[in-house]
């Protein structure tokens, strides 16, 4: 096991080992009106053709049950053109076995991104971009304004019933606009730029058209293929089978309550779905789930065979994670994705894996530009009792310190990563500043790597000289305690949350502990450290803009499906007030201030300043109808956080991570990115392609 990874975000140079035919059979691509320009691959992916399949095969129980009488023939359970799928790391399975894994809480997450992200649109397994999943074939108007998808005529619901445009409707008129539900807000990608629900069309069984009356919508789509979270869970909805429990279908008092019971369809044995295994059973203490094989699922491997392999999917509540580690470590899982810890569990994982008959993806990293990095308040307010005098005033000034980007390019300068990394990784990550994932598609070709490079490596150095120039600049002189002050001579503490972001509070307590020694030390700079790991407030100050300085987990492969880290659009991170005014429709907002809310509307950003130049990017790149021109746009991005930055303090970053599947397990793609959610790794493969060589 390596214990010093290579920067992975270099994806041209894995190409050729990594794609994987995933797509539709008559299409491996979005067709555009206008030309989208591809991200160059060393490889490209290629469709197999569905004619070259001239019978098809099933897994035994499955012909059991045809010769039965009670299962029509595999012919009749597949689409009209099946989805032949092949990998160049994957060969011909067999049949048979139940996958054992784990997860921590009731939605089965971790678990669900095995399987339930095959959307609309889903993510190419090399995480260069996205292809066609579900549906056949997708296109957009020349304006944008107009997003089309051609369903798989003959596709099926798990229970043989048909998935048809007559589901979306269903789900769209009859769920997400109807307006006595309050279950689920239809998302900003689903809506108008003046804040109205888009034009969903239905013209025939197989199309769906999105029409929006003022905005293109080029990315929009791209928001289906991120997670579980989004399609599966918000718009797969069967309507033969939901409208038994919705209040308007049903003559029996059904409530919205009774529908939302039901609608889960991880934990609803017997809720149709579409993927590879649907749940079948749950144990009446919600800790065993078993999820079988859909017999109708739409995919089939190069010689004819319908997926999946394996038989069924088992599944077990652990909450307690050092119990997942000691699981992991005696070989109880057959696959473990994020159950097993983090980079510091490799050792210990490593040592046990003869032993427990498991060994390690090794190139399965966690994705993060920053682990930990320290968020900088741009907006910073009083309300945060950070000081007994929580005024205006005090607020400014401590605000426009942390604007200014000589003491956050202090901060950077003024410690040792290397020391911090040794101290919280046991040396396990590379050198580097905040930064998005290292393996994003924004990275890939030439001009990409070059632009995170010089982000990565921006204000990195320690330079003892530079970073305690920049305070003496600034005016931050040291007082009788031998700690700096703020400009105006009042005395400053630089205060830092904590919590277990990114999944284990012993290393932001470790780190951020060494990080108060440097910037002690070198800065001169007072520092405390608040754990609020389990206090309500956590996020009320981060939202709020009380908090200074923040530990977090910096990662994102798409920016612009999930855009806070790099654009300030949302009421959150290192922007919260500058980016609710955003979210709030900007100057039309006109929510009064009260006592418990001073900012309901948030802060415009002034003329010129770092938040109105990337607002203006933001809305600049979802115009852009090409890939690499909005490529190029984020670009831009990136260069106003070097050039002006850095807003986030980024330590270390792209650490391995200890995924280990049995060594009976074939063909799991040994590539993916488990930090960020978002590109549903392992998802991004096709686990319907795996089986278990025992």
């Amino acid at each position: 096991m390596k214990t010093k990874y290579t920067l992975l975000f270099s994806l041209l140079v894995i190409a050729s080992m990594l794609i994987a035919s995933c797509g539709g059979t008559q299409t491996a691509a979005p067709a555009t009106d206008q030309p989208v320009e591809p991200v160059a691959t060393e490889k490209p992916v290629e469709p197999v053709a569905t004619e070259a399949v001239s019978a098809f095969g099933e897994a035994p129980a499955l012909a059991e049950q045809v010769a039965a009488g009670t299962l029509p023939p595999v012919e009749e359970r597949l689409p009209d053109t099946p989805v032949v799928t092949v990998a160049d790391y994957a060969e011909i399975g067999k049949y048979g076995g139940t996958l054992y894994s784990a997860s921590w809480w009731p939605e089965v997450g971790n678990v669900q991104l095995y399987f339930a992200v095959e959307a609309p649109v889903k993510w190419k397994a090399d995480l260069t971009g996205y292809e066609p999943g579900l549906v056949e074939s997708y296109e957009w108007s020349e304006d944008g304004k107009t997003f089309t998808m051609h369903m798989r005529p003959g596709l099926k619901w798990s229970d043989g019933e048909p998935y048809t445009t007559a589901d979306w409707k269903f789900w769209w008129e009859d769920f997400a606009k109807n307006p006595d539900q309050k279950l689920w807000s239809i998302p900003a990608y689903l809506r108008n730029a003046d804040g109205s629900p888009i034009d969903m069309e239905f013209p025939d069984d197989y199309t769906i058209v999105w029409k929006s009356k003022d905005r293109g919508l080029w990315v929009d789509p791209y928001f289906m293929a991120q997670g579980f979270w989004e399609f599966a869970k918000n718009f797969m909805k069967p309507a033969h089978y939901l409208k038994e429990y919705h209040p308007a279908y049903t003559t029996s008092g059904k409530t919205w309550e009774d529908f939302a019971n039901q609608d889960k369809w991880w934990q609803t044995p017997g809720y149709p779905c579409l993927f590879a295994w649907c749940l079948t059973e749950l144990s009446s203490d919600g800790q065993n789930y078993t999820f079988t094989r859909n017999p109708y699922y739409w995919r089939v491997d190069g010689d004819g065979n319908q997926l999946p392999y394996i038989d069924a999917v088992s599944v077990e509540i652990v909450s307690d994670e050092q119990t997942r580690i000691l699981n992991c470590s005696q070989g109880k899982y057959d696959t473990a994705f994020r159950i097993c810890g983090g980079p510091n569990e490799i050792p210990f994982l490593q040592e046990n894996a003869a032993a427990g008959g498991y060994h390690f993806l090794e190139n399965y990293m966690n994705g993060a530009g920053a682990w930990p990095g320290y968020m900088v308040n741009q907006d910073y307010v009083e309300g945060g009792k950070n000081y007994e005098d929580d005024t205006p005033e005090h607020a400014k000034e401590i605000r426009d310190l942390l604007r200014d980007a000589k003491f956050r390019q202090a901060l950077s300068m003024g410690f040792d990563r290397q020391r911090v990394i040794d101290v919280a990784w046991g040396g396990i990550a590379d050198v580097k500043n905040y930064t998005l994932s290292p393996q994003s598609w924004h990275f890939t070709g030439a001009d990409g790597q070059a632009v995170y490079k010089k982000w990565a490596e921006n204000f990195i150095n320690f330079d003892a000289d530079a970073f305690n120039a920049l305070l003496d600049e600034i005016g931050m002189e040291k007082g009788a305690d031998g700690f700096r002050n703020l400009p105006s001579g009042k005395a400053f503490e630089l205060v830092i949350d904590i919590s277990d972001w990114g999944g284990s509070l012993k290393v932001q307590v470790d780190a951020s502990e060494e990080m108060k020694k440097q910037w002690e030390t070198n800065l001169g700079i007072k520092v405390k450290i608040n754990n609020l790991q389990g206090q309500p407030d956590l996020d009320t100050r981060t939202n709020e803009g009380y908090f200074m300085l923040r530990g977090a987990h910096i990662s994102e492969i798409d920016i612009l499906t999930y855009p806070d880290w790099l654009f300030p659009v949302v009421n959150r991170y290192y922007f919260p007030l500058e980016g609710r005014w955003f979210a709030k429709g900007g100057d039309a907002c006109a929510e009064e201030p009260t006592d418990t809310n001073k900012y309901p509307c948030g802060l415009k950003p002034e003329d010129g300043s770092p938040a109105q130049l990337l607002q203006a990017l933001y809305n600049k790149a979802r115009e852009t109808s090409t890939e690499q021109g909005r490529h190029e746009v984020v670009w831009e991005a990136i260069n106003i956080h070097i050039e002006q930055g850095p807003f986030v303090i980024g330590v270390a970053g792209d650490q391995p991570m200890p995924i280990i599947v049995k060594d009976y397990m074939r063909n799991i793609l040994d590539f993916g990115v488990v930090g960020p959610w978002a590109p549903s790794t392992p998802g991004n493969q096709i686990a319907a392609l795996w089986w278990m060589d025992k």
